[in-house]
This record gives structure tokens, C-alpha cells and sequence, in this order.
């Protein structure tokens, strides 16, 4: 768990430094904060992390403290880490299915939450209808791609580092209790 809390707290810090357009460990953060954290800590701690970082960005780009259409964001983020829950207890295949699908649950919530609530890119809001449900979702392709590398990338880079600090705990305790010459 404290290796866990760790890279959340690492994913907090990347978030806040440059990096390219949605390549950020959000989802990972989610997902696998669900698959690993204790229940009580599976939803507040990455939420927590997402919130504040959220905060200290908007004050430094100028925006409101707290934007409500990011509620669907949030919601988002809490479908991911119920879904890490529920991993906990899935096959291999499930839990690869899972992680597929994280930025695309992601791409499609947060962009059902800008179509109600937010403008496109000659900042007017879109229309309210298929047409412009389907122009928002062509919109956000190009961040889709971010997100997915973002989500995967940071999955595989927290998953090598959880399975390589369960090696070195493993060889300390190999070591420890392997007899003495």
C-alpha cells in the first residue's frame, strides 16, 4: 500500500509539471488505486490528489478554483476505481479488458460532461443534439490519444514498479530465512 500511495503522489507531481496534452497517469491513478488501495482509500486518495492538483492548476492558469462541469471528470474517475475494485477478484483477461478500456470510459464521460456544459473550439457552446454530441466526441479525438498513452503508459510503469518492489521483498525474505552456512 505504501508503494501505491507513493505513486499517487508521483502522479500528483508529474500532473504539475509540463507535459504533453493528456499524457497524464489520472486513469492509471484510478484503476489501480482501486485495485490496490484499501476501500476506504480506493476512492478518496486518488480523488483527493485529482482535487487538489486541480485547484492549484486553475489558480496558475486563472481559472476558477473549482469548474462544476468537472463533476463529470470526477465521475469518471470514480467508474474507473470502481472498476479497479472490481479486478480484484477477475481473471488476467478481465483485468487486461480493463485497462483497454480505461481511457475510453474516461473519453466518454468527460466529453458527455463538455458536450452538456461546455464550447468547442471556436469557444460556442455545442448544439444539443446528435449532431453536436457527435461533433464534441470528434473533437476530443485528438486528446483521446494522450489519454490513452497517458493511461496505459502509467499503467504498465506502476504495475513493473509494484511487481519489481514485490521481487526485492521477496529476495530480502529469501535471504533472511535461508539457512545459515
Amino acid at each position: 500500500m505504501i508503494l501505491t500511495v507513493l505513486m499517487i503522489l508521483a502522479a500528483a507531481l508529474y500532473r504539475l509539471m509540463p507535459h504533453p496534452w493528456n499524457v497524464t497517469p489520472l486513469g492509471a491513478m484510478a484503476l489501480l488505486g482501486g485495485a490496490y488501495l484499501g476501500r476506504r482509500q480506493a476512492f478518496w486518495l486518488p480523488l483527493a490528489v485529482l482535487a487538489v492538483t486541480d485547484v492549484m492548476l486553475n489558480m496558475r492558469m486563472g481559472y476558477p478554483m473549482i469548474y462544476a462541469p468537472r463533476g463529470f471528470d470526477y465521475a469518471a474517475f470514480v467508474l474507473i476505481g470502481s472498476l479497479g475494485l472490481w479486478l480484484r477478484t477477475q481473471s488476467s483477461q478481465r483485468q487486461l479488458a480493463a485497462v483497454l478500456a480505461t481511457p475510453f470510459v474516461f473519453f466518454i464521460i468527460s466529453n458527455f460532461g463538455v458536450w452538456l456544459f461546455g464550447l468547442n473550439l471556436g469557444n460556442v457552446p455545442y448544439a444539443k443534439d446528435m449532431t453536436g454530441l457527435v461533433a464534441c466526441y470528434a473533437a476530443g479525438l485528438p486528446f483521446l490519444r494522450g489519454t490513452m498513452m497517458g493511461d496505459w503508459g502509467f499503467i504498465a510503469v506502476f504495475v513493473g514498479c509494484a511487481w519489481f518492489a514485490r521481487q526485492m521483498h521477496n529476495q530480502s525474505l529469501d535471504r533472511l530465512l535461508a539457512p545459515a552456512n
